[in-house]
C-alpha cells in the first residue's frame, strides 16, 4: 500500500523537474502548460468524489487495482506527442492519468480503516511514508530518465512500475476483495452530523496546506534572501521531516486519540508559520521545516482514522472521498487567494494570510469530536 500511494503521487512529481524540456519539445508556453495542470489537479481532487462510492460498491481492492493499472497505462500515451500537435496529446495523458489515479485515496484509506483493529493510525501514518518518500525521490530519478531517453520515458518507466503494482497488488490481495452491501454515497456520508466539524476542519487545512505548497520556496527566495537551490533543498527538507512525522503521528494517535494529535499538530502549524514570518533567517525557516514538516504530516493518519471511526465501514469510501475533495480541491482555492495578496500586498501579506486559515484550524481543532475506537466489526 505504501508503494502504490507513492507511485499514484510520483506521476504528477514528473514533469517539474523535467519542464524546461517539455517546454521546448511541444513549443507550448508557460500560460498553456500551468493551464493544462491546473486542470489535472483539479480533476484529481473531484474524482475522489466518484472513487470512494466505487470502492464502496465494488470492493476497495478491485478500484485501486484499477486506479494503478490505468493510471499507469496512460502513460504511454506520451509517447504520441511527436506524432500529432504534441500539447493536445500531453494534456490527453495528463488528465486520463488523474482521473484514474483520482480512485486511489479514498479506496486506499477505506481499505486501511477496514483492515487493522487498534492500530488504525499507525497503518494510515505508515501509508503516508509511502507517499511521502515518492514525492521526496520521484523528480530526481524523473530527471535522469527523461534525460538520457527522453521526458516521455520518464513518464513510461513510473507507468510501467504502475502497472507491474497492479498485478502484484491483485496477488497479494487475492480473495480479499470484498463488496460492501448497499454501499455508500455523497449524499449519504454527508447526512453524517459529526463528520461536518471535520470536514470544516480540513478545509481550512487545505487552505494554507496548498498556499504553502506552492508559494514557500518562492517566499525564501524572494523575501529572506535564500538563493533558489536552497530555498528547493529546503522544501524537501519539508518533506523528509514530514517521513517520520507520519509515523509518529499515526503512533501517537494509536494511544492517547487522534483529537489529541489534531490539537497538538494544528498548534504546531501555526506556531511554524508565525515562526517564518517573524524570526530572522536562518532560525525561523528552521523553526518553519522542523515544525511545519513533522506537524502537517503528522496531523494526515489522526484525521483519517477519526473520520474512519465516526463512519459506517458501507460509506468509508464515500466519506473518504469527500474529504480528499475538501482538502484537495477547495483547497485549491488558497493558491489563487494567496497570489493575489502577494501581488498587491507582497508576499508576507500572503503567508499571514496562510497563518490565518492554520490559526482557524487550530480553533476548530478544539471543538473535534472525541473518538479513539471503533467498534464496529
Amino acid at each position: 500500500m505504501g508503494a502504490a500511494h507513492s507511485l499514484n503521487h510520483s506521476l504528477f512529481v514528473i514533469t517539474s523537474p523535467l519542464l524546461t524540456l517539455i517546454l521546448v519539445s511541444l513549443g507550448t508556453d508557460w500560460l498553456t502548460i500551468g493551464t493544462v495542470s491546473t486542470a489535472a489537479s483539479f480533476i484529481y481532487g473531484v474524482g475522489a468524489l466518484a472513487g470512494g462510492p466505487l470502492g464502496d460498491r465494488i470492493g476497495e481492492v478491485k478500484a485501486i487495482t484499477i486506479a494503478l493499472a490505468l493510471a499507469g497505462a496512460s502513460t504511454f500515451i506520451m509517447l504520441l506527442s511527436g506524432i500529432t500537435t504534441g500539447i493536445v496529446i500531453y494534456a490527453l495523458a495528463l488528465i486520463l492519468m488523474a482521473v484514474f489515479a483520482s480512485l486511489y485515496h479514498p479506496t486506499a484509506n477505506s481499505l486501511i480503516s477496514k483492515s487493522f483493529s487498534g492500530r488504525m493510525s499507525e497503518a494510515m501514518g505508515l501509508h503516508g511514508v509511502g507517499g511521502t518518500l515518492g514525492v521526496m525521490s520521484t523528480p530526481t530519478a524523473a530527471y535522469f530518465i527523461g534525460a538520457a531517453f527522453g521526458w516521455q520515458w520518464a513518464f513510461v518507466a513510473f507507468g510501467v512500475l504502475s502497472i507491474a503494482l497492479a498485478l502484484v497488488f491483485i496477488r497479494v490481495f487475492r480473495g480479499t476483495n470484498v463488496r460492501t452491501k448497499n454501499g455508500g454515497t455523497i449524499l449519504d456520508a454527508l447526512k453524517i452530523r459529526e463528520l461536518w466539524l471535520l470536514l470544516i476542519f480540513n478545509v481550512a487545512v487545505g487552505l494554507f496546506m496548498k498556499g504553502v505548497e506552492l508559494f514557500f520556496p518562492t517566499y525564501l527566495y524572494e523575501n529572506r534572501g535564500i538563493n533558489q537551490a536552497l530555498a528547493a533543498i529546503a522544501y524537501t527538507a519539508v518533506l523528509a521531516a514530514g517521513v517520520p512525522g507520519q509515523w509518529i503521528g499515526g503512533k501517537t494517535a494509536d494511544k492517547i486519540g487522534s483529537k489529541k494529535v489534531l490539537i497538538a499538530t494544528s498548534a504546531g502549524v501555526f506556531l511554524s508559520l508565525i515562526s517564518l514570518l517573524l524570526f530572522p533567517a536562518p532560525y525561523g525557516i528552521l523553526a518553519f521545516i522542523a515544525l511545519y514538516g513533522v506537524s502537517f504530516y503528522a496531523h494526515q493518519p489522526a484525521l483519517n482514522s477519526l473520520a474512519g471511526f465516526l463512519s459506517p465501514q458501507n460509506q468509508r469510501g464515500a466519506v473518504y472521498g469527500i474529504f480528499f475533495f475538501t482538502s484537495f480541491g477547495i483547497g485549491s482555492l488558497s493558491q489563487f487567494m494567496a497570489g493575489y495578496m502577494a501581488d498587491v500586498y507582497g508576499l508576507d501579506a500572503a503567508f499571514y494570510l496562510l497563518a490565518a486559515f492554520a490559526l482557524i484550524a487550530l480553533i476548530l481543532s478544539f471543538k473535534l469530536p472525541k473518538k479513539t475506537e471503533n467498534k464496529e466489526k
